[in-house]
């Protein structure tokens, strides 16, 4: 999805409640005036909300965004997604802007935000918020699993401008590239505004990665002085998901991110050249679409669907019970699933049955 004249993002969740997004390309590109509110994704109040496989990228502001305004922000998952090609010097009115994910940001008084997983997912290419996290008592904001590359001057940032920040930070990579420079020396710093709140930091299990004729030289490590001093143990963390060996993360993690489903759809051309770029250490951050060769062409697949019910003729002829002329189907109960028939009919889109 792009924005064409749209100065907003592409989709917008407000005050939203037990949604499944997955296996979307959401980038937006630039607004035709300036615009603060270009992000790939946003979300502001939602509650048990999950985002899985999406390619996050061209947002003027954050490719993605959870904020709170007086309401409630909390379990919420962002998984297997690429996270890349903020635009940095584009339409936003501050100018340089190129950012990743912001967390928990908020607006008034009486937020809660937190319970929030970034698992698995691949940042790379935007000049800070890789992420800029914030959050409340209402629970820990977990961060696991994910490789963080090519920043400009920051990587992970956490702040306690919401509320009492509880933060997990477990086996993952932050991987320097051509644009990082030397200001961005820790994969998190965490930076203290407000005397009544506090920040808890578990963190473990993380690497820090500068390849030989990568990355300019310079001090790196997983922590900053104010997040070493916060640092706490809890064996238990994290909660929502089991962990991999950060030894593996490189490995396993680009096999399955972004807009793909296993042999089915492969990667497109922009989600393959931010995959190709961390492999072999090349990429920059960019200022215009253009720049990384515009939005691909897609084929477009088109399945018959004669009763105009969602569903593929095909898949309702193959399936007990289904008739494709017959437009109820969708909410009848799918035989062999027991799940309602759209749902069947989704997994089996997403590759899950």
């Amino acid at each position: 999805m792009r924005n064409g004249t749209s100065a907003r993002s592409p989709i917008e969740i407000e005050e939203a409640h037990d949604i499944v997004l997955r296996f979307l390309k959401l980038r937006p590109g630039p607004s035709l005036e300036p615009s603060p509110v270009v992000d790939a994704l946003s979300i502001e109040n939602g509650e048990r909300l999950y985002f899985g496989n999406l390619s996050l990228m061209f947002a003027t502001d954050e490719n993605f965004s959870l904020h709170v305004s007086g309401q409630v922000s909390s379990d919420i998952t962002l998984e297997r997604s690429i996270v890349a090609y903020g635009l940095d010097r584009s339409s936003h009115p501050k100018g340089k802007h190129s950012k990743g994910a912001l967390i928990c940001s908020k607006e008034g008084t009486d937020n809660q935000c937190g319970r929030v997983t970034l698992w698995g997912n691949l940042f790379a290419h935007n000049r800070d918020r890789n992420p800029d996290v914030n959050g409340t008592d209402i629970g820990p904001v977990e961060v696991v699993n994910n490789i963080f590359y090519n920043p400009i001057s920051q990587f992970g940032e956490l702040y306690d401008h919401t509320g009492n920040l509880r933060f997990v930070y477990v086996g993952n990579v932050a991987a320097k590239g051509p644009s990082t420079t030397l200001r961005a020396a820790w994969a998190l710093e965490a930076f203290e505004y407000v005397d009544a709140h506090d920040i808890t930091i578990i963190a473990r299990d993380n690497q820090v990665l500068r390849r030989a004729d990568c990355a300019r030289n310079g001090q790196f490590s997983v922590l900053n002085p104010l997040a070493r001093m916060k640092q706490a143990e809890d064996p238990e963390a994290p909660e929502s998901v089991a962990a991999l060996p950060s030894s593996e993360v490189l490995a396993r993690i680009p096999l399955r991110v972004g807009d793909q489903i296993g042999g089915r759809r492969v990667s497109d051309p922009l989600d393959t050249l931010v995959l190709n770029s961390l492999a072999k250490c090349k990429g920059r951050i960019i200022n215009s679409v253009e720049e990384v060769g515009g939005w691909p062409e897609l084929a477009e697949l088109f399945q018959r669907d004669r009763d105009e019910d969602g569903m593929s003729d095909d898949w309702e002829t193959g399936r007990p019970g289904l008739d494709p002329d017959r437009p109820n189907d969708p909410w009848a109960i799918d035989i062999q699933t027991g799940l309602p028939v759209i749902e069947a009919y989704l997994a089996n889109l997403a590759g899950d049955i």
